[in-house]
């Protein structure tokens, strides 16, 4: 399967036989990875270079653009270094990696969609597909993007790095600069937030055409489970069909766990499994999802005295086989990580029905964590994990609410809805929508994320969306030749997952600082400062920052937060109304509280304040459209340090 591409011509091997091209064929130029680059992208000279900021231990993504002025045969992409400029230091080379970006032809636009949130209008080509192919012919004309990843390691120094990445033909080539800066922090390893995307086995099976259940599948599911985690994927959905059943003479049923333990240890192993997501136990009758009734469903057995297959009903069947599931996980210690679905999406016209399969299943295997997908308010006391779609938030923000303080998991999910201001992943909206969907997980407190389509693929993954769903809502990453080819959507909710351990993390560090200024630092909320950097981002559930230049300012505010927030001397601030949001014309005052290291002196806009003897202050600041940030300077035995909270004051 290739990427089907009107514009470019891909090939496997150079060209050897082309003539060298003019000084000067080529051009190359940055492109933030916000943004999607289309085959007539004009050339830009906003930049020299790629500029990238990150963290260690984070993948970071970067984006070039290329064209000529005349065809080229055998484009390929090649590293040429990045060293820390002030340290002998240099970035493995199997830490940088670069790509070509394919394109998917789509016919018809994601409805109900304003036309300034849809990156172009249908019939068009939309970059997506990060293929394997290692060269490529370059139409004259044609503008070609090339994504870059480096992946930092946790060791790497903090600071500016320097290196190249050049494009090469035949007789020319055309090299850019990288301008790399890593901050003084490391993300963690560990994840914080629970993320499934739904992926089936058997589609992997027929889209790489190896037998189900064969050596080769297993090695082929162990490549997509090593990517999801690569990805920060920690949830792996699990077929209970995994689980296979025999009638033994006499009535008794026995159940063989040996394909589900496999499935389990393949996803472990590669770190895809710290949840294991028992799929849906009942199914929608007659009618799909508008009907008012959901059905248990039947388990398949074979008759041992016969060799025939049978279906047991549900009291026979499915209520011994989670009973032994329970058994069994709680024997390999699995139990208390494992959640099981009743029936997809209940709503109010079928909630009874699915709040009586919910209560079968609690009575089977009363330790089983439900999850589910819903589209209802009305599930207390037969859900654990609730995962109502995003858009349900706004009217029905307080229920939901309700049932997290009341002990249970509160996730979001996206599927194709919502659409319009709302954030997603489509095909044709904004790649900072789909970075910013995991920023709305840490700044309105949500446990996790959920979409149904990692892989539903339909027959060709490449050619155009099929018309009864929105584009890209079936898949976001593509079958290769000998696993999953990553997308650039892909890539950019990886690096909002990274964004919201960041946040997390800056989070952890203001609680050190609260703990090490003791007494009344105790008041200081040390979500505070994350939650006002979320929401300079998201400041609601549809509506997002989409200026790519202004997203990637406040992820420069996040990294310097983190570097510095418990460097000495030590110092918390809080700020009503909060920082980083947005003001009515003056005359506005913020007041400020604010608490540092006893004998550190404390400036505002260069004025001195008053501190106490416990180094507690307050001041306030007066605003306007020309005087939108509050500047702090921190002193104390010859340590030095400045703090800054933004405001947006915007006319009425």
């Amino acid at each position: 399967m290739r990427a089907r591409n009107a514009c470019f011509l891909l090939a496997l091997a150079l060209a050897s036989s082309a003539g060298r091209l003019p000084a000067q064929a080529l051009t190359i130029w940055p492109v933030d990875p916000l943004v999607k680059v289309f085959a007539d992208s004009p050339p830009s000279t906003a930049s020299a270079a790629v500029e990238i900021q990150c963290g260690a231990n984070e993948y970071v993504s970067a984006q070039v653009a290329v064209r000529a002025d005349r065809d080229v045969k055998g484009l390929a992409g090649q590293w040429q270094g990045v060293r820390h400029t002030e340290r002998d230091y240099t970035l493995p080379a199997g830490a940088l990696q670069w790509r070509f970006v394919g394109f998917i032809p789509i016919n018809k636009n994601t409805p109900n969609t304003p036309s300034d949130i849809l990156v172009r209008t249908a019939p068009c080509e939309v970059p997506d597909p990060l293929l394997e192919a290692r060269a490529l012919d370059l139409a004259a004309g044609h503008t070609q993007p090339v994504w870059l990843t480096a992946r930092i390691p946790r060791d790497a120094p903090p600071g500016r790095y320097r290196g190249d990445f050049a494009v090469v033909g035949p007789g020319e080539s055309a090299t850019i600069r990288v301008d790399l800066e890593v901050f003084p922090y490391v993300l963690p390893d560990a994840r914080h937030l629970w993320v499934t995307h739904w992926f089936n086995a058997g589609r992997i099976a027929r889209a790489h055409s190896v037998e189900p259940w064969s050596t080769a599948h297993w090695s082929l599911l162990g490549r997509y489970a090593r990517n999801m985690a690569a990805h920060r994927q920690n949830v792996a959905l699990t077929p209970l069909s995994l689980v296979t059943a025999t009638q033994e003479p006499g009535g008794r049923i026995a159940f063989d766990y040996t394909r589900l333990d496999r499935w389990v240890r393949v996803f472990e192993a590669a770190g895809a499994c710290d949840r294991i997501e028992i799929g849906h136990v009942a199914h929608h009758t007659a009618g799909g999802w508008a009907s008012p009734t959901f059905s248990l469903n039947p388990v398949a057995a074979r008759d041992r005295a016969t060799g025939g297959e049978i279906s047991l009903p549900p009291e026979t069947g499915l209520a011994p086989l989670l009973a032994d599931l329970e058994r069994h996980l709680a024997e390999r210690g699995w139990l208390d990580k494992t959640m099981i679905h009743i029936g997809d999406e209940p709503a109010l016209h079928n909630v009874a029905s699915w709040r009586d399969a919910a209560a079968f299943v609690r009575r089977a295997a009363p330790r089983l964590r439900r999850i589910e997908a819903i589209e209802t308010r009305h599930l207390a006391g037969d859900l654990e994990v609730w995962v109502p779609k995003l858009s349900y938030f706004p009217g029905w923000r307080e229920e939901f609410a309700a049932a997290q303080r009341a002990g249970n998991e509160l996730w979001f999910y996206t599927c194709l809805h919502p659409q319009g201001y709302y954030p997603n992943r489509f095909l044709d909206y904004p790649l900072v929508g789909t970075r910013a969907l995991h920023w709305i997980n840490w700044a309105y407190g949500f446990d996790g994320y959920l979409h149904w389509g990692l892989e539903a693929w339909p027959a060709d993954p490449f050619g155009p969306p099929a018309d009864r769903l929105p584009p890209g809502d079936t898949h976001i990453i593509y079958p290769g030749a000998d696993g999953p080819l990553d997308s650039i959507r892909w890539e950019m909710l990886r690096e909002g997952l990274q964004d919201y351990e960041a946040l997390r993390l800056l989070a952890e560090r203001t609680q050190g600082v609260v703990e090490r200024l003791g007494g009344s630092a105790a008041t200081f909320d040390p979500r505070r400062r994350s939650d006002e950097i979320a929401r300079r981002i998201v400041p609601g559930f549809a509506d997002y920052e989409r200026n790519p230049a202004a997203f990637r300012a406040v992820r420069r505010m996040l990294m310097e937060e983190l570097a510095t927030i418990d460097a000495p001397p030590l110092a918390v601030i809080a700020c009503a109304p909060a920082a980083e949001s947005d003001l009515p014309p003056g005359p506005i005052v913020v007041e400020i509280e604010g608490l540092v290291e006893p004998g550190a002196a404390v400036t505002m806009g260069g004025r001195p304040v008053e501190v106490g003897a416990d180094g507690r202050f307050i001041a306030r600041a007066f605003l306007s459209p020309r005087n939108e940030t509050v500047e702090f300077t921190i002193a104390r035995d010859g340590q030095k340090k400045t703090l800054r909270r933004h405001f947006r004051v915007r006319p009425i």
